[in-house]
């Protein structure tokens, strides 16, 4: 089962480092993730850094989650990072995507 992620681009993270950065956690047991950028033919979402998960059973956006959130604490160590959401939607031709942003809601309080 394959997983596309599209990062908003105001996170400011590279997709090589999120991929090697997935890999090397605990999450890989779970999924392999690849750099994909010709799925976003299918999907109209601009400059989003993207990356493909390649997992046998199902992933629940909330895994993710918890990958991005611990990731971008050891990326911003010396500051408090961005809160973030996960968002699962279809793309036009069926495939599920994941949009993770900043959260304006969790960012405003």
């Amino acid at each position: 089962m394959d997983y596309r992620l599209a990062f908003d681009p105001s996170l400011d993270l590279a997709a090589d480092e999120l991929a090697a950065a997935w890999n090397a956690s605990e999450f890989a047991e779970e999924a392999t993730a690849s750099l994909q950028p010709a799925f976003a033919a299918s999907f109209p979402i601009g400059e989003m850094t993207l990356l493909l998960l390649s997992a046998a059973a199902s992933i629940p956006a909330a895994v993710i989650a918890t990958f991005i959130t611990d990731y971008l604490k050891r990326k911003f160590p010396d500051k408090k990072p961005p809160a973030i959401e996960v968002t699962t939607i279809y793309s036009l031709d069926g495939e599920l995507l994941f949009i993770i942003r900043k959260s304006i809601e969790r960012q405003e309080s």
